[in-house]
């Protein structure tokens, strides 16, 4: 992303120089602004859309660029450029995030450079994990549509045991044993359903931790699940899926 650069500079020659170096670096920066004078950056920024970042002197004809930031606080981070070095410790606390002394390095310039967009980043990363840690947890499925001979009816998931596939239709069994078909494929209820709920023992059946009875080795790491109801068939996960398993069964 092109970065969008602004400078604050009395000198004529300097001002042209910061900005060649500024458009020479990988990926270059765009100057969308200049000023020569504490009074027209004021100006500048403030009926202009704010830069990504300022490069500004610290001695100007008219003042100190330190006083136009403590009055005005800028729009984004500055990058102080100057001859002295005794404005230091009060140039990182007017939204400095370097300060170079002139005449500006081409290397230290692109370092400058390199940290904003580095800071840019991390802060960046940090919003978006924050925003996911308070973000709701994404609404799970109450119900699920169920046929009863030729009439659908709702069902909710609290009174289902289990799904199972067979003959490629799905089906749902309620804790009471009652099988009713489902219009839904098996893998898509399992990426729906909540997972502390709802876990797929093999391709063929997914289960719900309530209609869980027990279960047992059946040898080279296999697990052979007892579902209450129970099925007319035996039930038994991988030694794949296995851990994952003893993991669900355990919360």
């Amino acid at each position: 992303m092109t970065l969008r650069a602004f400078i604050l500079e009395d000198e004529a020659p300097a001002s042209a120089r910061l900005q060649s170096l500024l458009e020479a670096l990988d990926p270059p920066c765009q100057v969308v602004g200049r000023a020569d004078s504490v009074a027209s950056a004021g100006r500048w920024l403030l009926a202009s859309p704010p830069p990504d970042l300022i490069f500004a002197d610290i001695q100007l004809g008219d003042g100190l660029s330190l006083d136009l930031f403590r009055s005005q606080p800028p729009p984004c981070p500055v990058v102080f450029t100057t001859a002295h070095d005794e404005y230091l410790l009060e140039a990182f606390a007017s939204h400095g995030i370097a300060y170079l002394l002139k005449p500006v390095k081409p290397a230290a310039l692109a370092a400058a450079v390199q940290k904003y967009r580095e800071l840019g980043r991390h802060y960046a990363g940090n919003l978006v994990a924050l925003a996911a840690r308070l973000a709701p947890p994404p609404a799970r499925r109450q119900r699920v549509l169920a046929q009863r001979g030729s009439s659908f009816q709702p069902i909710a998931l609290s009174e289902v045991a289990y799904f199972l596939s067979e003959h490629k239709l799905t089906f749902l069994v309620t804790r009471s044993g009652e099988k009713c078909l489902v219009n839904e494929p098996l893998g898509g209820l399992a990426d729906e359903l909540d997972p502390a709920q709802f876990f797929r023992l093999n391709r063929n059946y997914l289960a719900r931790a309530s209609a869980v009875k027990s279960f047992a080795s059946v040898g080279k790491g296999r697990l052979e699940v007892q579902l209450q109801p129970r099925p007319s068939e035996s039930v038994v996960v991988s030694q794949e899926n296995g851990a994952a398993f003893r993991a669900w069964v355990e919360r």
